[in-house]
Order: C-alpha cells, then structure tokens, then sequence
C-alpha cells in the first residue's frame, strides 16, 4: 500500500475498532432485545434517504466532472459546479427530510416483513426521528471529502468515521451513566443522539475546516438546469435507482430481520459489523485512494495503465485479504466473545452469532473486490452498467431470502447474500474486460486462484484448531482468551501467506519479504 492508502487503512481500521466498541457497549446495555433491534431499524429511513441522494457515492460522481475541469486548466469552473451540486442536492434532500421524519412509521411498517410488532415500529420510529437531521451534515461533508481527495488530501476526510463513532459512543455512555444517576431508563436515546452530533462535527465542521486549507472556493448559486447538473443527476441516477450490495445487505438485515424472532434483526448486525472491519480496512482503504488516480488515467485516456493499476490494486488487496478471513474465521468464537459477552448478551447469543459470522465471511470477498471494481466503472462514468447488474442480482436473490428462510434460518442471509456478491463480483470483470481488455488480468486472477486454494487449505486447518481449542476457548479467561488470539491471529496471518507464496504468489512473497523487512529493521539486524 502506498502512503495515502495506509493513511485511509488506519484510519478505517480506527473507525471500524471504534463501530466495534460502539457495539460492545450496545451488547452489553441491550444484548439482543427490541430495543437494541428498534436502534438498528431506525437506521434503515436515513440510509435509504443517503441512497436517494447517492450520499456514499458522492466523491465517485463527482470527482470526474470535478477533475475535468482540473486537467483541462479551468479552476473557476470547477468551482462554481461544485457549489452549484452542494446547493442544488442539499436542498432536494431537506425536501425529502420533512415528509420522512412525519411519514417514518408508516415507512418503516410498509419496509419490513410482518414480523416487525408495532411496539418495534414505535421505537425504531423514535430513535429515527433523532437520527435523521444528521444525514444532512453527512451529505455536505461528503462533498468536501471529494474535492480534499481530489487535491490529494486524504488525513481530515479519513477522520470523519473517527469522530462519528467517538460521537455514538460518547452518546451512548452518557446516556447509560446519566439514566443510572437519576433512575430513569432512557434505552437506547444516547447511541441515537450521537449520530447527529456525530455528524455535524466530523462530516460538516471539521471537513469545512479541511477544505479551506485546500483552498475550496463555495458561492451561493442554484442553478439546476445547469448543463452541469443534469450531467451530475444522470450519472446520479443509477446509483440512486440501483442497489449495491452492501445497501442491499444492510436492508435485507432490517427488512428481514424481524422473520427470526426478536434477536433476528441484532444477531445479524453484530455479525455484519464485525464482518463490515475487513471490507472497510482492506477494501475501501484500496479502493478510495486509488479511485482520482483512475479518474486521471481515464481523462488522460490511459486504458491500459489503468487496467494494470486496478488489477495490481485487486491481486495485491485479495492477497492479504485471505489471510484476515482464515484467522477471522478460526478466531471466531473467541471474537465474539471477548467483543460482546458481557452484561446483556450472553452465552447462548455469542454461539449463535459465531455461527452467522462464519457464514458471513464470503461475503467480505465480494464486497471488498466490488469497492474497487465497481468504482473503476464510475471513473469511466459508465453507471449504467454496474448498476443494472448489480441491482438485477439482487432483485434476482430476494425469492432466495424468502425461499431459504425457513430451512436455512437465519443463516440463509449471509448464504444467499455471498452468493449474490460474488455473483455481482464475476458479471462486472467479465463486462470490464469485455470494454476495456485484459491487461494485468490474467496474472492477477492466478494469484487470486492462488489466495482461494490457500483459503481452503487454512479452513481445514482452522477446523482442527477449531475442535482442538473449543473447551479451552470457551472455559478460560477473557485476559488469556485476548493474548491467545493475538498470537493465534498473528499466525494463522503468516502461515496462509506461505501457503500462497508456496503455491507461487508472487504478491504473498513480496508481502512476507516487506514484513520480514519490517521485523528485521525493529530488531536492528537490518539497515
């Protein structure tokens, strides 16, 4: 990874320690209750808003025109367009504000399966309500995240995850001290109320205070006919229309939940979260740092380049990504037990949510090779394309949810979800390489081959420890559980390395040499 890539790395490796913590603390206030169900649904109005406005794929719509204006030398209209998307979107998504904070119930029961009881409705609607203003901070910040990546600046915008966390913690914390100062049960209002606070102070003050420094010129224009705009809104629209498949994931979890008893909704999301660390530390790390290059390469009309860059990205990612999924997978039990098992959630709830976890790690494949694959269409503006396919998978896979629910439970979710990613994941490089060739292809699916053939031979390796350590894992305590994951991780990370680069991976071998480099030049053995 280069410096910027590691800037992002570590900061999202933060932020998703962080997310963690933040559940930590739900698991131990609210296990898996209604309550904690309720916090989870809540989310589910806010985020479909996002959508709408394409919040999370702003910095992919945006950076190209951005960056047009950049290479072709006319800073002053770069400007103006943006101020004109951050006016013109910023009011259509208080528009859609309004009648979502009155309508949220009737939403929300009209979103979700009959299992979702009106008193899950009620309170999923409350928790909502505070949640929602804080989707307009994010919306801005999002914006001025983009232009700071497109002046390489990526330090201030990698913190915007930080201090939201930080935010729902500190939340949640006051919130459960405040109510056991004065003997009144506020649930869940402390974790809600830390979203907008979240929100204003990592993705609106502190990204305003980032673009300045980068010279960020705004003017208080509304043009929406502007020729601009209606590029803007057509590039917009698929994502706006389409479904991804985190979004899809995450929806499936609050629209489905509800089917698997009151801890459906819970069990899933604390197995997604912990899922949701790989995707954001390797995937999205890769991917939002390589992405203005890609845009650059595109306007400069460097296809090859390109090619090469993206696959390098993708072999090189895939190639670490394996050995965080075996000692993931392996460590399970241990994870979640050392994360969650205190207070409210209990024995019982850390094997069912094991269980889910493993089922869901495929699924972190898919997800981390769609972040870079799918932006490498948008750096072409080709949205159309990534967004009929992946949003005709997913439509494809809901018979699937409701088929498989009954004889699979609540594993069906994650099956038919890693299903449908990877699904998604081979019809964009077969329509990649069909528009665009092969460059760097061909060697960068061998050393992905390479990582899976690796994966499953660490698997069964990781059954055995599975079987060997289960009584000890389960009996000993949390401080010794701690240490023996560490160094259990540390090596299962190592050994799936040799195990690719003894298959001939030539990434595995070059990352073990750095590491060994690394370790070497701690020990002063090495200049």
């Amino acid at each position: 990874m280069n410096k910027a890539a590691i800037i992002v790395a570590v900061s999202m490796l933060l932020s998703r320690v962080l997310g963690i913590f933040r559940e930590m603390l739900l698991a131990h206030a609210a296990g898996v209750s209604l309550e904690k169900n309720a916090l989870d649904l809540a989310f589910m109005i806010p985020d479909i808003l996002n959508h709408v406005v394409s919040t999370g794929f702003l910095s992919i719509i945006f950076i190209p025109i951005f960056t047009g204006y950049k290479v072709a030398g006319d800073e002053e209209k770069s400007w103006k367009f943006f101020s004109n998307v951050l006016n013109t979107f910023g009011m259509a998504l208080l528009i859609l504000v309004v009648p979502a904070f009155i309508f949220m119930p009737e939403l929300l029961q009209l979103l979700t399966t009959s299992g979702a009881t009106p008193e899950l409705i009620e309170r999923a609607t409350y928790y909502g309500r505070i949640i929602l203003p804080g989707q307009i901070f994010i919306f801005v910040g999002s914006i001025l995240v983009a232009v700071q990546h497109t002046r390489k600046q990526f330090l201030i915008p990698s913190l915007t995850g930080l201090i939201y966390n930080v935010a729902i913690v500190g939340g949640g914390l006051a919130g459960i001290l405040l109510g056991r100062m004065n003997g009144t049960d506020y649930g869940l209002e402390g974790f809600a109320w830390g979203v907008p606070v979240g929100s204003f102070i990592g993705f609106f003050a502190l990204q305003i205070f980032g673009a300045k420094r980068g010279g960020v010129k705004y003017e208080l224009i509304l043009q929406p006919k502007h020729t601009d705009i209606i590029r803007y809104f057509k590039m917009m629209l698929p994502m706006s229309l389409g479904v991804g498949s985190m979004f899809g994931l995450e929806f499936i979890i609050r629209s489905f939940g509800s089917s698997f008893g009151g801890s459906g909704i819970s069990s899933l999301n604390y197995a997604y979260r912990v899922m949701y660390t790989l995707v954001a530390v390797f995937g999205f790390s890769v991917s939002v740092t390589s992405y203005p290059d890609m845009a650059r390469l595109v306007k400069e009309g460097q296809i090859k380049q390109l090619n090469e860059k993206i696959w390098k990205s993708l072999s090189r990612m895939f190639c670490i990504l394996i050995p965080a999924v075996v000692a993931v997978w392996a460590l399970s039990f241990p994870a979640v037990r050392i994360l969650f098992e205190r207070g409210a959630f209990h024995r019982e709830t850390t094997e069912a949510i094991t269980e889910i976890l493993r089922w869901y790690l495929p699924v972190s494949l898919g997800l981390c090779l769609q972040a870079v694959l799918v932006r490498s269409f948008y750096a072409a503006e080709r949205m159309w394309l990534p967004t009929l396919l992946n949003t005709g998978i997913f439509a494809a896979t809901i018979p699937a949810y409701i088929l498989l629910a009954e004889p699979l439970g609540i594993k069906s979710v994650p099956i038919v979800g890693a299903t449908g990613a990877l699904l998604q994941v081979i019809s964009m490089i077969f329509m990649w390489a069909r528009k665009n060739g092969t460059d760097g292809m061909k060697n960068a699916l061998m050393n992905m081959a390479r990582a899976l053939v690796a994966l499953g031979i660490m698997i069964f390796a990781a059954l055995g420890l599975d079987h060997v350590t289960g009584e000890f894992v389960r009996s000993t305590s949390l401080m010794v559980l701690v240490v023996y994951s560490c160094i259990a991780g540390v090596i299962l990370l190592c050994v799936t390395l040799f195990v690719q680069k003894l298959l001939g991976s030539k990434d595995a071998g070059d990352i073990l040499n750095e590491l060994l480099g690394k370790f070497l030049r701690k020990l002063h053995l090495k200049k």
